[in-house]
């Protein structure tokens, strides 16, 4: 199984390092782009940001560095004998203790910015569960005038502009994702004194996960691996790798072919990946997609079948 090493060789003073130094973002003589480096096992791992903008640039390492940790590009480095082209995710019982779990663990926290902390890891974690965004520069990039709800045929919806790699595109959030937005909102400081709906309106350009005085935190990553180590949901069973931040993008995928009964073509169009990735990383659920068919029940449901959805909320 491949693991991350920290970098502790000798930087030169350009040398900038993020993400407890597992990351190393330097110029080239005569290139504008910051270039990033990392380590995978015995792996160094190169690539350029292909960003002049030095905050730019990090958050497109943090996210080419989580991308890099679940693609299938490092077969040699995975236990063999394991589904080496899965990813780490969750099933729906382990999201579900997951989720449970968060309250009794939020209460445990020390008061203060540990407990904020907590609290904004939780609706972190129900967000990128419920939109398939991609952990780091998705979510980070997603300011509150992103985000609208728009109401047809007397249902309301909400929809986000997110800006990651792939470029910027509109997603549908499932229905729940309002009521988190909603928590954060309210723990705001600077914009809770406006409603909800004057917040969407009022075209705020602030960053939507922060804490209540305003900053953003960079720690998310390592308070959600110290949550997942204390209730024993670190190791995916299925692939031997530790579940990230990233796990929950994936679990996503998962839930929405599996229980939702999604079409490849609308998923990729959501996550912002191709047709080929998705059939690529989630062929292991072929099998489940067709199980009607291959029981010979398909004529039986010929009247359709509607996928019901979990509440996530506690």
């Amino acid at each position: 199984m491949w693991d991350i090493v920290s970098i502790t060789a000798k930087l030169r003073a350009s040398t900038v390092t993020i993400n407890d130094d597992e990351i190393l973002l330097y110029k080239r003589a005569r290139s504008f782009a910051w270039q990033a480096k990392f380590k995978i096992g015995s792996r160094w791992v190169r690539t350029t940001t292909k960003l002049d903008d030095l905050d730019k640039a990090k958050r497109a390492a943090k996210d080419l560095f989580t991308e890099y940790m679940s693609k299938n590009q490092v077969p040699s480095l995975l236990n063999k004998g394991r589904d080496a082209g899965r990813r780490p995710d969750f099933t729906q019982d382990e999201y579900r203790r997951l989720i449970a779990n968060f309250p009794a663990w939020i209460e445990r926290g020390r008061k203060g910015k540990f407990t904020e902390m907590r609290l904004l890891l939780r609706d972190y974690v129900l967000i990128l569960a419920n939109t398939g965004m991609r952990a780091s520069t998705e979510m980070e990039n997603l300011l509150w005038q992103h985000v609208r709800v728009f109401r047809e045929k007397g249902n309301e919806y909400l929809e986000m502009t997110v800006n990651g790699k792939t470029g910027r595109r509109d997603i549908i959030c499932r229905a729940n994702t309002v009521n988190y937005l909603k928590r954060i909102h309210e723990r705001c400081l600077d914009i809770r004194g406006m409603t909800f709906e004057q917040l969407l309106k009022s075209n705020c350009d602030k960053q939507v996960f922060r804490l209540s005085d305003g900053t953003a935190s960079m720690n998310l990553r390592q308070t959600f691996k110290a949550y997942v180590t204390e209730i024993g949901l670190l190791k995916c069973p299925r692939t031997g790798i530790d579940r990230t931040l990233y796990s929950l993008r994936h679990t996503y995928a998962t839930l929405a072919l599996i229980k939702d009964g999604m079409e490849i073509h609308t998923l990729a169009k959501q996550m912002g990946t191709s047709i080929t990735m998705i059939e690529q990383h989630y062929s292991h659920l072929t099998p489940r997609l067709k199980k009607d068919m291959l029981t010979g029940k398909r004529c039986q449901l010929a009247g359709g079948v509607n996928a019901q959805q979990d509440d996530d909320g506690d």
